[in-house]
């Protein structure tokens, strides 16, 4: 299962040039709109991602595609050892070093350009990984969780965040209602760029369902693996373990 979205339109535009040309058009703009258009929803669904890995308190963590950094300070709560925050998108990188530059925690954050296809950390070296609203931005979603478990502890674990689809009848339609009429037309007059806020709800609606996104977990190696439904659907929470052994 190497390519992640068989809606060639689509398929198109999640070129990574593109994705990464793209992020970075909406670096300065992202976190208010990400605010706007989620009603300020993303902000809960961060900190219960988080909440998920309690159990790794004090350890190493991985935020890949972290952004600009949102959920890498997040993690500052469980009083990490260390915190490698990546992205492929440097202009969003900037933004996060403005805004950690003012933390007094700032000194366990690290910040790497990088493809989360292709990470440049050796195997086991992490507790924990965790991605926000990026993995359906991946080339290839496999490979990418391939690496998230190579580059974990025994007994590491792996949370990704990511908007999803409504399954209830009225709540579907207004979300699609929403995502395809109102989210574009704020995006495009917030960020100025035409396409970003166009190709947002149309990745969400070609994401793999969860029952196929768990195996494709299962299919990279992770065990216990579980879903978390947030807010009548509008987004998901997957989790998965590194075999003990």
């Amino acid at each position: 299962m190497n390519e992640p979205n068989h809606h060639p339109h689509l398929q198109s535009r999640s070129d990574p040039k593109k994705i990464q040309s793209m992020f970075d058009a909406i670096a300065p703009t992202y976190d208010l709109l990400n605010h706007l258009l989620s009603f300020g929803f993303d902000i809960r669904w961060r900190k219960k991602a988080v909440n998920l890995l309690t159990e790794k308190k004090g350890g190493a963590f991985l935020d890949i595609a972290a952004g600009s950094g949102d959920i890498s300070l997040d993690l500052l709560t469980l009083r990490p050892q260390m915190i490698v925050s990546a992205d492929f998108a440097v202009k969003m990188l900037n933004i996060f070093q403005r805004k950690i530059s003012t933390q007094p925690d700032e000194q366990h954050v690290s910040l790497v350009s990088c493809d989360a296809l292709s990470l440049p950390f050796r195997d086991g070296m992490f507790d924990a990984t965790i991605v926000a609203f990026g993995i359906r931005n991946f080339a290839d979603r496999l490979v990418s969780l391939k690496e998230m478990l190579r580059v974990l502890q025994p007994d590491g674990c792996s949370v990704i965040l990511e908007l999803s689809m409504p399954k209830a009848p009225i709540a579907s339609q207004l979300y699609r209602l929403y995502s395809q009429r109102a989210l574009p037309a704020l995006g495009r007059i917030i960020s100025k760029h035409n396409d970003a806020y166009r190709y947002l709800p149309e990745s969400i609606a070609h994401f793999p369902e969860q029952k196929e996104f768990l195996a494709l977990m299962r299919e990279a190696g992770f065990v216990e693996v579980k879903a978390v439904s947030l807010t009548f659907g509008a987004a998901t929470i997957f989790f998965g373990r590194k075999n003990r052994s």
